[in-house]
């Protein structure tokens, strides 16, 4: 929950779920797209039905630019060209003084990356998620290619091969612009003992905020509990709010944070501070509230967590506004943009789909969820074979397909995108984040604090 304004490309992960190469999987399908890809014609491409690849013969580079191509890239290039000995797969990598990124370093990829996509002669396809980049910019100048006409068109293409939950709720400007390759649910991990004694009765599939500070206020009186939430200063919560109603508040060069909608967050956040629900202060996590917000990576990081945080723990989706719909939140760790002049695109629409295939999605160092059901399903059912060793609990935590079945639910039940990894989103934040503490301190009303906000964003979006 807690986002920096820097996106390192180093993650560090908690538990990485075992799995292992399986063989065949989804290469007939990625090897039918690639036949049909070279059809001799415009016409034919559209008449079977694949994106048309405007290069005809001879040998073809699928440029793709990244800040560094990790093991996950290199192999896929290795694997990629040895099946299409005409394809070559270049990587455009952006030079660093160090291991991380310092911020100059940062500001310079973002301007570099930016002005290659907006003038039209940058890379084939674009990894946007390691360092944040202004896709909705993108968009708006229509730099990228909306991947929907293509997985329309491709009859190769297998849907149910997918989580296309999370491809269909990363849309943008009635568009899939970005191709997630993996994810994490982020969710609340809730004290159930403590819930169930008080008496208090939850339904998360429904529950808005202002339920959310109704059913505190109860815990508060009757459970073990006085906070709810320790360690979530009110600018950060603001902002996740702001996420979840995205769509809502911004329209390519048009936002609305002067309306009712943000004055209505901005009030709700401040109450929830004022009435002792939420703290920015730490005072014990789980051990003294009632819920705490986590994000899941895999199904043995599922089971750890559970038996982590509470005695008795139980996950319950985070809380929604009034107005929108339920389900499971979750952030994308690694995805791919297809630049709109790209010469290749047939080839690089091919290569993208290698890489959301079973044998590359296998991948041992990929550590988030996958947006391949078959290596989710065989993480799962890796976890129930060999169990869990939790050398930090000092004990073997029990797996199983009944205990695994609540993660395979909330990965299905996946609909709301945190858009926090996105630079634009990220230079919302700094703006709600500065101008909403006159707010929350009592400086400023929310309606003079929402114009404000409303000025610096617009004034962002016409630049």
């Amino acid at each position: 929950m807690k986002k920096a304004m820097f996106i390192l490309f180093t993650l560090v992960m908690v538990i990485v779920s075992a799995c292992s190469t399986p063989t065949g999987g989804n290469e007939g399908n990625e090897r039918g797209a690639q036949t049909t890809g070279r059809a001799s014609s415009n016409n034919q491409d559209k008449e079977e039905g694949m994106p048309v690849d405007e290069t005809k013969g001879g040998k073809k580079t699928v440029v793709v630019s990244l800040l560094a191509a990790d093991d996950f890239f290199l192999q896929a290039k290795q694997k990629y060209e040895a099946r299409h000995p005409n394809t070559t797969i270049q990587f455009k990598e952006f030079p660093t003084e160090g291991a991380t990124m310092n911020p100059a370093e940062v500001e310079r990829y973002v301007k570099q990356t930016t002005t290659e996509v907006l003038s039209g002669k940058g890379a084939d396809l674009y990894a946007v998620s390691v360092i944040p980049l202004p896709i909705e910019k993108y968009v708006n100048k229509k730099a990228f290619v909306n991947l929907e006409e293509l997985i329309k068109r491709d009859k190769a293409f297998d849907p149910s091969l997918y989580e296309m939950n999370i491809i269909e709720n990363s849309r943008m400007n009635n568009g899939i612009y970005t191709l997630p390759l993996e994810f994490g649910l982020e969710v609340l991990f809730g004290d159930a003992a403590n819930i169930e004694n008080a008496g208090v009765t939850i339904d998360d599939k429904k529950w808005t905020w202002s339920d959310f500070a109704e059913i505190s206020k109860e815990l508060a009186n009757k459970g073990e509990h006085a906070v709810s939430m320790d360690n979530w200063p009110p600018e950060q919560l603001l902002n996740n709010l702001v996420s979840d109603n995205y769509a809502k508040l911004v329209n390519g060069r048009t936002a609305s944070f002067d309306s009712a909608l943000f004055i209505d967050l901005l009030k709700q956040v401040k109450s929830l501070y004022d009435d002792n629900i939420i703290t920015s202060e730490v005072i014990g996590g789980s051990q003294k509230t009632n819920f705490l917000y986590s994000t899941i990576i895999s199904p043995s990081d599922y089971l750890v967590r559970l038996s982590l945080y509470y005695d008795n723990a139980k996950i319950y989706q985070k809380p929604h506004s009034a107005d929108q719909q339920s389900g499971v939140s979750f952030s994308v760790t690694r995805e791919l943009a297809m630049n709109e002049n790209s010469t290749v695109k047939g080839e690089a629409w091919n290569f993208m789909k290698f890489l959301m295939s079973e044998e590359m999605q296998s991948f041992q160092q990929r550590s988030y969820i996958s947006i391949n059901k078959a290596v989710n399903d065989k993480a799962i059912k890796d976890v129930v074979k060999k169990g869990i060793n939790d050398p930090k609990a000092g004990k073997v935590i029990e797996a199983s397909e009944e205990n695994l079945q609540p993660f395979k639910e909330m990965v299905s039940e996946a609909r709301l995108r945190n858009y926090g990894y996105d630079d634009e989103h990220n230079m919302f934040s700094k703006i709600i984040a500065e101008e909403g503490k006159a707010f929350f301190t009592g400086q400023k009303s929310a309606e003079a604090t929402a114009k404000l906000i409303q000025n610096r964003i617009m004034t962002y979006l016409n630049e």
